[in-house]
């Protein structure tokens, strides 16, 4: 949930290279505010002055220590007034896709269901102690390695508590086994002819015909990988085809490979390969 306050500090230039931070003052009336959907995680703690806000989902009233998560993907339009007399302050904390992805493939997690993130209210101590931590850090102007660690454990609370499957969603009762021959080649064949779509986890399950929940185990055991950590792996492939056998520009390629930006596609070509896609088509 980025907010329209004016920011007083960030993290730019102190070597954060997971995640990135910005402290706020905010106004004490907000009629009307338009966050529009990205790729991005951002979570907010409010460290000063209380708020009334109202969105979509609700309303809820918030403090110093109150949490609030905007997932990717996820426009969010809210209002607010202050309840109080305390200038009003807010810390911000976004993780760019790649680190959220990263962390989903390391959990074993689906890619699909992001939206559950999403939070007005989250009431969760570790998180507010830890986001207050980070709020200390980029005050102190401390270094990444500090941060980044705990950014790092941060997310991944997040993304335990947040997406973790309940016993009655049916996702951890049954030990799956790996897809078959068949199953698997039918998944591989739909990503290849789909590279350079937004493919979602919900297809690839109704591919092979099993539950997403399944499918997830399923594919990892007969490929060694997560579904996401594989695609990747397909269109870093087919993108170095396209360097090497073609005159396409990087973001020709991009788009080819399903992403939206060639700075995308080039940082996950370079964690792929080491190097950029400049330097490996010279």
């Amino acid at each position: 949930m980025s907010g329209p306050g004016t920011s007083l500090a960030t993290s730019d230039g102190l070597g954060w290279r997971t995640v990135s931070a910005s402290l706020c003052a905010d106004p004490a009336q907000l009629r009307e505010f338009v966050a529009p959907a990205g790729p991005d995680l951002t979570m907010v703690l409010v460290v000063a002055g209380r708020y009334t806000i109202e969105s979509r989902a609700g309303a809820a009233r918030y403090r110093p220590g109150s949490v609030a998560v905007n997932a990717p993907g996820r426009e969010s339009v809210f209002r607010w007034h202050s309840t109080g007399t305390q200038t009003l302050r807010s810390f911000h904390l976004r993780f760019p896709s790649a680190v959220l992805h990263q962390t989903l493939d390391d959990l074993a997690m689906a890619h699909g269901d992001l939206e559950r993130l999403d939070a007005l209210s989250l009431a969760d101590p570790y998180l507010s102690s830890s986001l207050f931590a980070l709020h200390r850090a980029l005050g102190a102007g401390a270094a990444g390695l500090y941060a980044d660690t705990v950014a790092g454990a941060l997310l991944t609370h997040l993304v335990h508590t947040g997406l973790r499957v309940r016993p009655d969603q049916g996702g951890t009762g049954v030990d799956a086994g790996p897809l078959s021959r068949r199953e698997l080649a039918r998944v591989v064949d739909y990503m290849h002819a789909n590279l350079g779509a937004n493919i979602q986890l919900d297809e690839l399950a109704a591919v092979a015909n099993v539950s997403k929940f399944h499918f997830l185990r399923m594919f990892a055991r007969s490929t060694g990988l997560t579904p996401y950590r594989y695609l990747t792996r397909e269109r870093m492939r087919h993108g170095a085809g396209l360097l090497r056998g073609s005159e396409l520009s990087v973001q020709q390629i991009a788009v080819a490979c399903g992403y939206a930006s060639a700075s995308r596609f080039s940082a996950a070509f370079r964690r792929q390969y080491g190097i950029t896609p400049a330097a490996y088509r010279n």
